[in-house]
């Protein structure tokens, strides 16, 4: 380490020395021991740009394999690269100070280098003054492209190639720069986080970059790096801590409840017809839920009792109610929880649905976990979703339930259906109906047919789509 760490220092004091000695002679005529010793530092400054500007390159390209396998072999480092890269804001805040002190040296250093050079020769003096060419001018063209070819392309270019080796290389060097512009770096990383805290941007920025990560998802199914299904699975996350109950919660209307007293047979039915495994409990009305009663202690239930009865009479059984077999700890949320927040409570707590209550106190739709997987993933099908899948009737038609997502229709089938203050499909056809439409009743659209196949005095159950032009196929 220590000689490693002389070599640094030399350099570095060698580069301010030339640095300071070039800057000396600007005052004086311009001989050619002055021009030379412009050039050397003007080199010098323009390799550390260059190594600084790589050194980015590297420390972001990285095999984090192949530097814990250095550490391993003992490599003091490929301790120094960890150490550097698992703070990018340090890393870069180094490489960029770095850069851009080098890079003002340089700037300054060649722009005198190249003036005086011009101006040591009478005949290239006499040109620039005959064609009206001012020297700074040339010096500027010149110097810039020299650090943009030496100082920036060439050095990323070969850092970004050889990586890991020249990342371990000058690992001793970036680790004395760390040191020396470890105040500068801390000014520069946090200055714009305290300010962006004292005008309150934060919230702000956090919705920029969830802006910027649907972008990129958009951009990547465009290009066929990601799959649709990926595409939405992303935009759905990006999503989910923006969403409430209320959005996502089956309403009062389409859930399934026995009433306090239904015997073990009929609610044994009733799970069978609706190919639900838990289902509530309700006292008298309807919104006033009592338990929840879990299908599984049902049928436990009947057989513990047909075993104890060596008749085979079920006469008993029969007469078994869902009030000894409910569970009365019930989870009741408002309709503006966050969806997130109900998630973490469900997945920390003993319960798999919550019951979903207005300002009043009224329970107005239950959430289940998977309802809330669903928000991510995508639609979760089982078997009692069978009646829920969406039927293709001819090239040109489909059928589907009134609660199918107009979402998920425009991505399986490309239908185009327009969004607004609705989620399904039925909610699509009442709000251009601006009424309960009766079965048999038709809507045209720019380019469908709305059919209503099924309904009752208050939804609309199943929905038959035919396009006007075309075929409905899968996306």
């Amino acid at each position: 380490m220590v000689p490693h760490f002389l070599k640094v220092c030399i350099i570095l004091m060698c580069c301010f020395c030339l640095i300071g000695a070039a800057s000396g002679h600007l005052a004086e005529k311009t001989g050619i021991g002055e021009i030379l010793l412009l050039l050397l530092a003007t080199l010098m400054t323009l390799a550390m740009t260059g190594l600084y500007a790589g050194s980015e390159t590297a420390l972001v390209s990285v095999d984090k394999s192949f530097i814990n396998k250095s550490l391993a072999d003992g490599d003091e480092r490929a301790k120094i690269v960890k150490t550097l890269t698992r703070s990018h804001n340090r890393m870069l805040g180094m490489t960029l100070v770095g850069t851009n002190i080098m890079h003002v040296a340089t700037s300054e250093l060649g722009l005198i280098l190249v003036v005086s050079i011009l101006s040591y020769s009478e005949v290239t003096a006499e040109l620039l003054q005959h064609w009206h060419i001012k020297p700074v001018l040339v010096a500027t063209v010149i110097t810039t492209s020299l650090i943009l070819v030496f100082a920036e392309i060439l050095p990323k270019t070969i850092f970004r190639a050889q990586a890991n080796n020249l990342a371990l290389r000058y690992a001793y060097y970036l680790r004395i720069s760390d040191i020396i512009f470890r105040p500068i770096v801390s000014v520069v990383t946090h200055l714009p986080r305290l300010l962006t805290q004292y005008v309150g941007q934060s919230q702000k920025n956090v919705n920029v970059r969830r802006d910027e990560l649907r972008l990129v998802a958009t951009i990547g199914e465009q290009s066929g790096t990601i799959g649709r299904g990926q595409r939405r699975m992303i935009h759905s996350a990006l999503d989910f801590q923006r969403q409430r109950v209320e959005e996502i919660m089956v309403p009062l209307v389409e859930m399934v409840a026995v009433e306090k007293g239904t015997s073990t047979d009929d609610l044994l039915k009733i799970s069978s017809e609706s190919g639900y495994s838990r289902i509530p409990v309700y006292d008298e009305r309807f919104f006033n839920i009592i338990g929840v009663v879990n299908i599984l202690d049902a049928i436990y239930a009947k057989s513990q009792s047909l075993a104890n009865d060596h008749s085979g009479d079920r006469s008993t059984d029969s007469r078994r109610v869902v009030d000894e077999l409910m569970n009365t700890n019930l989870q009741f949320v408002p309709e503006s929880k966050p969806i997130h927040a109900l998630l973490q409570d469900l997945k920390s707590g003993p319960h798999t649905m919550a019951f979903v209550v207005d300002e009043y106190g009224g329970i107005v739709g239950l959430v289940t976990v998977e309802d809330l997987v669903e928000e991510i993933v995508g639609e979760l099908t089982d078997e009692r979703d069978s009646d829920h899948q969406i039927r293709q009737i001819s090239p040109n038609t489909i059928e589907c339930d009134g609660r199918t997502e107009v979402d998920r229709l425009n991505e399986v089938f490309g239908l185009e259906i327009p969004t607004g203050d609705y989620e399904t499909i039925a909610g699509y056809l009442l709000d251009l109906e601006k009424t309960l439409p009766p079965i048999g009743a038709q809507v045209e659209t720019a380019f469908l047919f709305l059919t209503v196949a099924n309904a009752d005095v208050r939804t609309i159950r199943q929905i038959r789509i035919r396009k006007k032009s075309g075929q409905i196929q899968k996306q």
